[in-house]
């Protein structure tokens, strides 16, 4: 009993994470600059992103931009065609090389440099602490993120790509978030909310699309 209310938590919680962290924060926000955000937002969504182990944030983005640049081309960095599907689908970040153009200005922002630098001891560290905590707790608050985060992101890839320039499969949408209308994002990335469906543009709508930091006053 207490395996499966983990389990049922755990899944709650990637959802939050998918929303917020990864959909909201990471491509929208940071990939294609789509609206602003408030630090204390970045915090909260990166600390969640550090979880569910995307690895560097810097590197993520990054390869994401340089899919945009080729997508389904040789230089995709997440072509199925080109790197292979059971590739993509399980290391879809076992990216060795991604040109320093495509993540130039990420490096201007201290807390990404931050993740970019210790995402590792972050992760063993969440880990760790989280087993000694319970079992349990383990596998809801961080094991199941890790797998959702994975599954979620390897499905895009492949899936949301079985025809050139994206494909729209609304199933996806229950692991990323509205994202599964993947051939909408390619045709305009700077399109926020890709469907009536898409809860993780409904909500980045909502919160963030006439946000304007509050400029400093000396």
């Amino acid at each position: 009993m207490e395996l499966t209310i983990a389990i049922l938590l755990g899944i709650v919680w990637s959802q939050i994470i998918s929303h917020l962290g990864a959909s909201i924060l990471l491509h929208r926000h940071y990939c294609h600059k789509q609206f602003k955000v408030p630090g204390w937002f970045e915090v909260m969504g990166l600390s969640m992103l550090m979880i569910a182990c995307i690895r560097t944030p810097i590197g993520w983005i990054a390869s994401h931009r340089m899919h945009h640049t080729h997508s389904d081309g040789p230089e995709d960095p997440h072509s199925s065609k080109y790197v292979g599907f059971w590739k993509v689908l399980f290391t879809t970040w076992d990216i060795k090389k991604i040109p320093t153009k495509y993540a130039k200005d990420l490096f201007k922002n201290p807390k990404l440099v931050f993740c970019h630098r210790h995402w590792l001891k972050i992760l063993i560290a969440v880990w760790v602490i989280s087993f000694l905590i319970s079992p349990y707790f383990f596998i809801g608050f961080a094991l199941v993120p890790f797998i959702f985060a994975k599954i979620g992101f390897g499905l895009l890839n492949t899936i949301g790509h079985r025809t050139p320039g994206g494909a729209n499969v609304a199933w996806l949408n229950l692991f990323i978030a509205g994202e599964g209308y993947h051939k909408n994002h390619h045709e305009n990335f700077k399109r926020i909310r890709l469907h009536k469906f898409d809860t993780g543009g409904w909500l980045a709508e909502r919160l963030f699309k006439d946000y304007e930091p509050k400029r400093k006053t000396t």
